[in-house]
């Protein structure tokens, strides 16, 4: 410890728990070693003799990994620690938590969707491949029928689904993961108040010929039609989500 460190952070640095730090130099060994899914860490007794500490310990450390949804734990004689892919739905579980406490402003969420879609729509261009249209001209067509029978929360469904096929074709991963961390707040966080259907068809009918025009632009390779595109489609989505007093919903942590 320097001998010069303020004395109330030479506190703080011993509060942290030997489980925290056993874990978080595991996350730094993976990340250093380049480890991957599949790949394994050294069983339970190579652990402790590598930290020096007990087997409770090690199995705490592990705990929160597993929880974080970096390793899971597989049994047996052969078991142990394994890496797992990084899951959206678990990296978004702190996000829940602070936007928990937060005030949550709709018009702000378009302010961010507004340009993060659009440098989608220009991230993707020529990265679309043939499954890619097949799904999206095939989400469209959910659109439809789920518009014309009235079906509210299948509509708002696919149309963001209709967003995240997009993201599958980004090489952006940071793009990816804010673009669908918002589409999974408008599917989670948002409700429809408005009794008039008519409404809500009339919503639903923008979108699908958005989307239509979105994917004419995307087949042409059309960088700038694409992103013309997508910026009036967010600023039409936004107006008609006003229109039908949509609202943000504080249950933030039960969400997703």
């Amino acid at each position: 410890m320097d001998q010069d460190a303020p004395a109330g952070k030479e506190r703080r640095l011993t509060r942290i728990k030997l489980s925290d730090q056993v874990a978080e130099d595991i996350r730094r060994r993976i990340a250093r070693d380049g480890l991957r899914p599949g790949d394994r860490l050294p069983h339970e007794r190579a652990l402790m003799e590598h930290y020096g500490c007990s087997k409770g310990t090690i199995r705490e450390a592990l705990k929160a990994l597993e929880v974080e949804g970096l390793v899971r734990m597989l049994s047996g004689p052969n078991g142990g620690p394994e890496i797992q892919p990084a899951s959206i739905d678990i990296v978004t579980q702190q996000l829940r938590q602070y936007l928990h406490f937060q005030r949550i402003d709709f018009a702000q969420v378009y302010e961010l969707r507004q340009s993060l879609e659009v440098s989608l729509a220009r991230n993707v261009i020529g990265k679309l491949t043939p499954e890619h249209f097949r799904r999206l001209d095939e989400n469209i067509r959910i659109c439809e029928a789920a518009n014309a029978a009235q079906d509210r929360a299948l509509v708002r469904r696919a149309e963001t689904e209709f967003h995240d096929i997009l993201c599958e074709a980004s090489d952006n991963v940071i793009l990816v993961f804010m673009c669908r961390f918002l589409n999974s707040m408008l599917r989670d966080l948002v409700s429809y108040r408005s009794e008039s259907m008519r409404e809500h068809e009339i919503f639903g009918e923008a979108n699908i010929e958005s989307h239509r025009q979105l994917l004419a632009a995307f087949r042409a390779e059309d960088g700038d039609a694409a992103a013309r595109i997508m910026h009036d489609h967010m600023c039409c989505a936004e107006s008609y989500m006003r229109r039908l007093d949509a609202s943000f919903r504080s249950d933030l942590l039960s969400r997703f």
